[in-house]
């Protein structure tokens, strides 16, 4: 009976020993069959996951960082001298301007700060008169005085004039006769200076008569229009050259 009882303990002993050893020799089964096997999270514990994990930005993705900029370096500005004014140099302040005097009444304001222009008298042109000889093809001589007739010139020196003008010749000598035959005549001139002239100044004759001297040797065609000091001329000048007097009968 007792041998019977130990065969039997003595064989459950030993399937025992065995499980024991087959359980502890047995592999573990490898990670993926772990993760399967193992629980998934609650879908709102992904949720709240994703939601405060961090989000990397383009940048941080697309570019490398950027290294540090090195610091400016320091510079020392002196402080400027500074000139300070006692109070006794100080200047006084402006007094305010008022339209009123000390009295109240309004005071009277000249031209000036009203902004009108002032009116100016022209300048007085120099005259000149008395009797007066040809000196010249376009100068006189007026009381002692050399006179040069303005707005007038001379042809060119050799320039023939015409028979028109008193006979064939040189312009310049036949212009001198014509002023001395018409002062031989009516001597007395009076002659009035241009202002704003440079060099040595002309002037403008007219006889007794109120003949202009220099407008009458170019109307002959005996001198020309000097239109760089003067137009007055240039229309007896045209009739000249239209009907070829003087210089004009050979141009």
């Amino acid at each position: 009976m007792r041998k019977s009882v130990l065969a039997a303990l003595g064989l459950g002993g030993l399937l025992l020993a065995l499980a024991a050893a087959g359980s502890s020799h047995r592999p573990s089964p490898p990670p993926s069959v772990m993760s399967e096997i193992a629980p998934s999270p609650a879908p709102a514990a992904r949720e709240i996951a994703r939601a405060t994990a961090p989000v990397a930005t383009p940048q941080e993705t697309a570019q490398p960082a950027m290294p540090a900029a090195p610091d400016l370096p320091t510079v020392e500005v002196a402080p400027l001298p500074v000139h300070v004014v006692p109070e006794e140099d100080a200047p006084a302040p402006t007094p305010k301007a008022s339209p009123f005097g000390r009295t109240g009444r309004t005071l009277a304001l000249p031209d000036s700060a009203r902004g009108t222009a002032r009116s100016f008298p022209p300048p007085v042109a120099p005259i000149i008169a008395g009797a007066a000889e040809a000196s010249g093809g376009t100068t006189l001589a007026v009381a002692g005085r050399a006179v040069r007739l303005f707005g007038v010139r001379t042809p060119e020196p050799g320039e023939q004039c015409g028979a028109g003008s008193g006979g064939q010749g040189n312009c310049t000598v036949l212009a001198r006769d014509a002023l001395a035959q018409r002062l031989r005549h009516s001597p007395q001139v009076s002659c009035q200076v241009p202002p704003g002239q440079r060099g040595s100044p002309g002037a403008i004759c007219v006889d007794a008569s109120g003949t202009d001297l220099g407008r009458f040797l170019v109307a002959e065609g005996l001198a020309l229009a000097d239109t760089s000091q003067s137009y007055e001329y240039f229309g007896a000048e045209g009739v000249a050259r239209s009907q070829h007097r003087g210089v004009w009968g050979h141009r």
